[in-house]
Parts: structure tokens; C-alpha cells; sequence
């Protein structure tokens, strides 16, 4: 037997952002919270979006997210009292509008949990059962890669630990999701290629995992397609509206095949390179992707031939698809100065913080299709830095 969920309404399309005010009058929504990056806050969509709800009548509390750093548990506990009376914990809101990258979508789902869930953000770090329900979250991605936007997953680190663990809860799921391509056009540089390489972890590893399924394969391989076909003509073509809403699309589809089937150790290992050496999620598990797809077809796994066929990437068998593949994938990367990014951290392979934090990542790297330990991670970070 086969499940896989699918929970988000979404609406694709440039200017999708304007359905947001009928959208929350449709469902009875009266008090909505904002919380949109610092960097929109005088974006023109976002301003005509805050203009036509207040022409509603709808009462707003806003937060303007400026974390020098992706979220933790602590600042939840600093910012949800914006949201919820402090003496009466009663709500403020009834439902959360999130404007920015995976970060602040996370941060969003993590204020919609602790609104009505009373204790402080650490109560609820992993996967915590019989919660209340969450506030409703609207989620507009102004990047193309996390997927946070259609998942239930929302990641925090626990800074006394030195780890990141998250609230991961089926409530988090947000209602509504809206992949409005005006909201990528002024993304910079490195934050779209981190988003990039996010999501093509996202849709590898998922596609080759072990709890894989004939259809989350389905949707890893067709978002692996629209990533790889169209993140050079996002990233160096700001005006490219139809690149831009593909790279959406596509980090839509590998982020569903992500929560329904797994990752890997490309993401697993971008964990500690973000806690110890302050690397961001999406270029340090893009750091890995080629040479563990590398791994894995030398040590005798040759399904990503599927996704070379889809590519057009020809061979006289699976293996030398696979391996053309991985060559495919290197050469891009070089195309878009993904290497250049690794100069910019000070990434000592023998720090013993992060040989500690990789030692624990067992489980996640059971996951990969072939035998990969901790002693294969530290190999490969050796290989880049």
C-alpha cells in the first residue's frame, strides 16, 4: 500500500499574490498576522496586498522578519507574544500570511504551533504529538527551493545543543500556498542558487531514497527536470518570469516527493556544516549532491538512469547513463560558480564538532540507496574543502 499526502491548496502563476485578501474573506479569516522578510517590507506586491486588506477591514499584527541567522527556538519564544495576549495566552490572529524564503515560512509555522501550545518553543522541538491545532498559514516563497511552502516540516536550532532539530507536525501544513513568480525576480544571486541547490537535494535524494514509491518518484524526477532546465536561465535572467516559475514549480514537486519519501546524507550533512561552520542549508547540501550521487553510482546503484532519459542524457546501458549524469551535474555546477561558494567558509574537515554531529546522522543515512556511513560523509567533505 501507497500513501502519499498532499494537503496544501496552491495557486501558481504570476500576480497569485492578489488572491490572498478574497482568499482570507472566503474562509471567515477577520485577524491575520503578517510575517514577511525584512527585505519585502517596500516591495510593490506586498504593499498593494497590505493595502486591499486594510481596505477590507482585515485587523493585522506585523512582524518583519530580520534574523541575522535561519531560525531558533529562542526566537520563537522572543516574537510569539506579538501574535497572543502574554497574560491571557489568548490569540491575536486566526491565521498567519508568510512572506519570504524557507526560513520564514518555518519561523511562521513555529509561531502558528506556539500561539495556541503554551509552553516555550523547546516543548515541541522534533515530532511532538497531541497538540492543538495550529493557526492557519498562508505561505508565499520569495525563493524557488525549500518547499516549505507544501510541507509540514519546519526547521529550528537548538543553540545550547548545537543542533537542528525543528517542530515537525502535521499541523504545519499551510492551507494555502501561493508560487507567484514576482515574488523570485529580485532574489539575489546566492540565495537563489542556495534555493536552487535545495531543492535538486530535494528531488535526488527523495527519487533514490528507500522509502521512495513508484510515485514520489514520479514527482522528484519531474521536478529534478524543471530545476536542472531552467536554474541557469533563472538565476542569470532576472526577467525570465517563465524560468522563474518553473524553478517554483519544481521545488514544489521535489518538496512533496521530500515528505512523502526521505532524504539522504547530502541533506542530512548540510546540518552540521549550517550549525558548526555557519554554512547556508541549500548551497552546503548542493556542496555534496554530485559527488554522493557519485557514491552511489560507483557503488552499484543506477537508478537515476531514469532521470537521464528524462534529460535526454544518452548511454549504452543504466550505468553509463548514470555516470554521464553525475558529469552533467558537475559541469553545471561549474557553470553556475557553485565551487566558488566553498572558498567563501572556513570549513576545517577536522574540526571535532563536526565530526561529532556527522558521527549521529546514522539514521538519516540509512536512508541512502546503498551503504553509506559516517567515515563516506567525512571522505566527501574532505573532497570539497
Amino acid at each position: 500500500m501507497i500513501d502519499v499526502i498532499i494537503k496544501t491548496r496552491t495557486i501558481i502563476g504570476k500576480g497569485g499574490l492578489q488572491n490572498i485578501p478574497d482568499f482570507l474573506s472566503e474562509n471567515g479569516y477577520k485577524k491575520y498576522g503578517f510575517i514577511v522578510d525584512q527585505a519585502f517590507r517596500l516591495n510593490e506586491d506586498v504593499g498593494k496586498l497590505i493595502t486591499e486588506l486594510h481596505e477590507k477591514g482585515l485587523h493585522a499584527v506585523t512582524y518583519y522578519y530580520d534574523l541575522p541567522f535561519e531560525p531558533d527556538y529562542e526566537s520563537l519564544d522572543n516574537v510569539k507574544y506579538l501574535f497572543k495576549d502574554r497574560n491571557t495566552n489568548r490569540s491575536l490572529v486566526d491565521v498567519i500570511v508568510a512572506v519570504g524564503g524557507g526560513s520564514v515560512i518555518d519561523f511562521a509555522k513555529g509561531i502558528a504551533t506556539l500561539i495556541d501550545n503554551h509552553g516555550a518553543a523547546t516543548t515541541y522541538k522534533g515530532f511532538p504529538k497531541d497538540l492543538n491545532p495550529s493557526i492557519p498559514i498562508v505561505a508565499v516563497p520569495t525563493t524557488a527551493g525549500t518547499a516549505s511552502e507544501v510541507t509540514f516540516n519546519a526547521v529550528f536550532t537548538d543553540s545550547k545543543l548545537g543542533r537542528k532539530l525543528g517542530i515537525n507536525t502535521h499541523n504545519n501544513f499551510p492551507v494555502l500556498a501561493i508560487l507567484d513568480s514576482n515574488m523570485t525576480r529580485n532574489c539575489p544571486y546566492a540565495i537563489a542558487l542556495s534555493s536552487g541547490l535545495d531543492a535538486l537535494v530535494h528531488g535526488f535524494e527523495s527519487f533514490a531514497c528507500k522509502k521512495s514509491n513508484y510515485y514520489t518518484r514520479l514527482f522528484a524526477k519531474q521536478g529534478i527536470v524543471y530545476l536542472i532546465n531552467n536554474i541557469e536561465h533563472a538565476l542569470k535572467d532576472v526577467e525570465n518570469d517563465q524560468a522563474r516559475e518553473k524553478m517554483q514549480f519544481g521545488a514544489y514537486l521535489a518538496g512533496i516527493s521530500l515528505y512523502n519519501a526521505g532524504s539522504g546524507p547530502a541533506g542530512a550533512l548540510s546540518y552540521p556544516l549550517g550549525v558548526v561552520c555557519k554554512v547556508p542549508h541549500g548551497i552546503a547540501g548542493g556542496f555534496i549532491l554530485p559527488y554522493l550521487l557519485e557514491f552511489n553510482v560507483k557503488n552499484g546503484y543506477y537508478g537515476y538512469f531514469e532521470i537521464a532519459d528524462e534529460l535526454a542524457i544518452q548511454g549504452e546501458n543504466d550505468r553509463e547513463k548514470c555516470e554521464k549524469l553525475v558529469a552533467y551535474l558537475f559541469d553545471l555546477f561549474d557553470r553556475l560558480d557553485v565551487w566558488a561558494f566553498a572558498k567563501k567558509y572556513d570549513i576545517k574537515t577536522n574540526n571535532s564538532a563536526l565530526s561529532e554531529y556527522i558521527d549521529l546522522l546514522q539514521g538519516a543515512f540509512d536512508q541512502n540507496p546503498v551503504n553509506f556511513t559516517p567515515l563516506d560523509g567525512k571522505t566527501i567533505l574532505n573532497k570539497i574543502f
